[in-house]
């Protein structure tokens, strides 16, 4: 994920300075109830590489939490901490290129949904093929924002980004 390094048991890594320098990550890992296992769910929730990310948001919400805590509706996603931590979890990260594509991935979407549930019958065919003309153009503009992602290239940390040292790794083995 791009702001936040998981180990290979899927816990944040604990020497990850992001964690500890964003005084909103730090509270919320020190509240009680919460903990690291709270600062994965905004990661995993919020995070563009998420694996989740494919959902829509509730139900990476509700995902996120079945996997993490095992209910669907976590009482802690309404928590004010968490969410100050899910707010600068998507400032940090912001990046203008990733939110056009996940509106128009939204949009695409309720434009599926819609032609989905429409009723095909003489009377409404020429609107639903306008509808798909439409839906043509938006799949073309999203293509190429899909090529200036790619343009652009992978989103590079600043600093620190080259991966764990030999005796990190060994240590990171040992802990699992």
């Amino acid at each position: 994920m791009y702001l936040l390094n998981l180990n290979r048991k899927g816990d944040i890594f604990k020497d990850d300075d992001g964690v500890t320098g964003i005084p909103e990550f730090l509270t919320l890992i020190k509240k009680e109830k919460f903990g690291p296992t709270a600062l994965k769910w905004v990661a995993l929730v919020y995070d563009y590489e998420s694996p989740y990310r494919h959902y829509s948001e509730n139900e990476r919400i509700k995902a996120v939490s079945k996997d993490l805590y095992d209910t669907y509706n976590w009482k802690g996603a309404k928590d004010a901490t968490l969410k100050a931590a899910c707010s600068k979890y998507n400032e940090l990260q912001f990046d203008p290129l990733d939110e056009q594509l996940i509106a128009f991935n939204n949009k695409i979407n309720q434009f599926t949904a819609l032609i989905d549930n429409m009723h095909l019958d003489e009377e409404n065919a020429e609107m639903l093929q306008k509808l798909m003309i439409g839906v043509e153009k938006i799949l073309k503009t999203r293509q190429a924002l899909l090529d200036a992602i790619d343009r652009r290239g992978e989103r590079k940390k600043i600093v620190g980004n080259k991966g764990l040292s030999f005796l990190e790794r060994r240590k990171e083995i040992k802990e699992m």
